[in-house]
């Protein structure tokens, strides 16, 4: 089995004295105890809980905030009709145990109702104590364990203590809500306090001693994971700063984001069983069955997915009529069964699927062909000369061996998959590019939206494909 080599001289031995007194474990050892230790000082004293936002026609909208101000910003930025904003007033009040940042994490564990809305804060809050306790097991398993420096560690620590500084930086931007017109309103009371910058000069020690050690391992610490990460901290950045009309998009597609993974999902379990049976088809010795899987995979690869779409949603139905005709017209006893056959529709979800699965599974057969005939054929030979029956020989000897092959262009299908699945919108599916054009041809948001869209789409095609290749490399062959 492959292995990775360290280079440091602090692996594979319990560290001495002289080695424990490594400053970088000294730095992360003090940065993460003035971190759990600045979250009892005061760092948010002052909280928002009252603002009134008033246009120039009149207009008052009056917000409270139980736990956290909440929103407010797209309040200001989202004008009512042919109004401007006119000003905007705040009511600040303290907040219990001088608002340090454990008092801060109880109460919102107080408020569990709130935590759904609250959550970013809540994490962004929580991570530099997270980050704390990481580097100090990491510092405790370098000290007392009997392999010294745990090298399979570092990139975790790298990761964890990194982004502290900018989870403590964006909890303080959610005490205004990202909006510098409230900072300004309330910013003596909003100034973070002495906690803040204790806990801020601590995560930047534990960054600082953490990235030192970077030298210490062969391991990789940057992979395309930072991507996706950076374009999902990008968009909730975009929304936040810009909550109109950004957050409003949002608000308004999220539900097409979670029709589009269920489409996804369901298609893509039907492909997998299509794909097989093709395959396995395409490989078959009777002439019939290869017959039957051959003329399904070209003629189906032949025809765009679009018109195949169009034909389910807009043709089969005909089809079906003119079959329950026939039925009726066969026989008077078959008049039941032909007309249910006339009245059978088929839901937009359902044919959505339908499409999907008859377009995506001929291209899958053709991944399942050449994967199962990438196997040498003494592998099934052998199985049949001990006893196995065909079909015992292909589920327990071949597949599990082809399935390594497969993955990746499988893996690539799904991504594709999710990309394609934007043209089920013609069939009235409320997709997530479907929600697009809604609220496009409801607001002529054309550049906002789609970005918005497109961000989406991003964030779950790169998703994806990180996953895909996780999947790839804990399945691949040894060489």
């Amino acid at each position: 089995m492959a292995t990775i080599e360290s280079g440091s001289d602090l692996v594979g031995h319990r560290l001495s004295a002289a080695e424990r007194r490594d400053w970088r474990f000294l730095a992360l050892f003090l940065g993460a105890l003035l971190v759990l230790l600045a979250y009892f000082a005061p760092m948010f004293p002052y909280r928002i809980i009252q603002a009134t936002t008033r246009f120039s026609k009149g207009t008052t909208i009056v917000a409270h905030f139980p736990v956290l101000i909440y929103r407010q910003h797209f309040i200001q930025a989202r004008h009512p009709l042919k109004e401007e904003l006119r000003d905007v007033q705040v009511r600040v009040a303290p907040v219990g145990h001088a608002g340090s940042g454990w008092s801060w994490l109880l109460a919102l564990w107080e408020y569990p109702s709130y935590i759904p809305r609250l959550f970013s804060y809540l994490l962004v809050l929580l991570w530099p104590v997270l980050g704390a306790l990481g580097a100090l097991l990491f510092v405790g398993q370098a000290w007392f364990g009997a392999k010294g420096l745990p090298e399979r560690w570092i990139p975790l620590t790298i990761y964890l203590t990194g982004l502290g500084p900018l989870a403590l930086v964006l909890a303080w931007f959610h005490q205004f809500d990202f909006s510098t017109r409230l900072l300004a309103l309330a910013q003596g009371s909003l100034q973070p306090r002495v906690g803040f910058w204790l806990a801020l000069v601590g995560t930047l020690v534990m960054a600082f001693a953490a990235l030192a050690l970077r030298r210490e391992t062969r391991r990789a610490v940057g992979n395309w994971w930072i991507l996706v990460f950076v374009i999902g901290v990008s968009t909730w950045l975009l929304v936040r700063f810009k909550p109109y009309p950004f957050l409003e998009i949002w608000d308004f597609i999220y539900d097409g984001i979670l029709v589009t993974l269920r489409l996804v999902i369901t298609s893509f379990g039907f492909i997998l069983l299509v794909s097989l049976l093709g395959g396995l088809g395409r490989i078959s010795r009777s002439r019939l069955i290869y017959g039957i899987a051959s003329l399904y995979v070209e003629i189906i690869r032949g025809i765009p997915l679009l018109v195949q779409l169009l034909f389910i949603w807009f043709a089969l139905p005909q089809v079906f009529d003119s079959f329950g005709k026939l039925l009726i017209a066969l026989s008077p006893a078959l008049e039941k069964v032909g007309q249910w056959w006339i009245d059978l529709r088929l839901s937009p979800f359902t044919a959505a699927v339908l499409g999907l699965t008859i377009c995506y599974g001929a291209y899958g057969s053709e991944i399942f062909r050449a994967g199962i005939s990438s196997i040498h054929h003494g592998q099934m030979e052998a199985a049949r000369s001990l006893g196995m029956t065909y079909f015992q020989a292909m589920r327990h000897i071949i597949l599990p061996q082809a399935i390594r092959v497969i993955l990746p262009p499988v893996g690539n299908e799904f991504v594709a998959l999710l990309k394609d699945s934007s043209l089920v919108s013609v069939l009235a599916v409320s997709d997530l590019t479907r929600r697009g054009r809604e609220y496009m041809a409801r607001t002529f948001l054309s550049f906002d939206t789609w970005i918005m869209v497109a961000l989406c789409y991003l964030v779950l095609t790169l998703f994806s494909s990180r996953a895909v290749e996780f999947i790839e490399a804990k399945t691949k062959f040894e060489h």
